[in-house]
């Protein structure tokens, strides 16, 4: 949330929360008030992401299906990530219903023997089957969508794959 919503934006609704029930009596604070700070300074269009971590049980299903890389006469390297992404909404009991998505999520490239992503972005992804189109410095070896997992899925470990050329 906070790197969506901008950390000076989180800080000034806990400040502006910690203001308001500064004294300690009654009536006191719940999440809700909270919540209320968040929702007052997040803009319009991030919204929905405080829906899906607040208000719902919502999970993510992201995966990497391959990820290709060709060599540019420039010497850099395109790489090809498809992607297949669902967004589910679970209700009390657990029952689950996809719901649309058309999030901002990150997409990483790593190159051979280093944890640091070469190239570490946000990109739009929607419901079903989508390809991304990435260029890189360095040849690739391994990439994938919400490499952090900071996302709320059940399965992470196929959200990287091995770059094959």
């Amino acid at each position: 949330m906070r790197e969506q919503i901008g950390a000076g934006a989180v800080n000034l609704a806990l400040r502006r929360f910690l203001e308001k029930y500064r004294r300690g009596g009654p009536p006191y604070p719940t999440s809700l008030d909270l919540y209320a700070e968040l929702r007052a300074v997040t803009p319009p269009p991030l919204v929905p992401l405080l829906t899906d971590l607040f208000e719902t049980i919502t999970l993510w299903d992201l995966k990497t299906k391959s990820a290709t890389s060709r060599r540019l006469p420039d010497g850099r390297y395109e790489v090809t990530l498809d992607v297949r992404a669902q967004k589910l909404r679970a209700d009390e009991v657990g029952r689950e219903t996809p719901t649309p998505m058309n999030d901002v999520i990150d997409v990483a490239v790593f190159a051979a023997g280093n944890d640091r992503p070469i190239y570490l972005a946000r990109h739009r992804v929607k419901s079903g089957k989508q390809t991304l189109k990435i260029l890189v410095s360095q040849q690739p070896s391994r990439a994938g969508v919400d490499p952090e997992g900071k996302l709320i899925e059940r399965v992470r470990e196929d959200n990287v794959v091995t770059v094959t050329e």
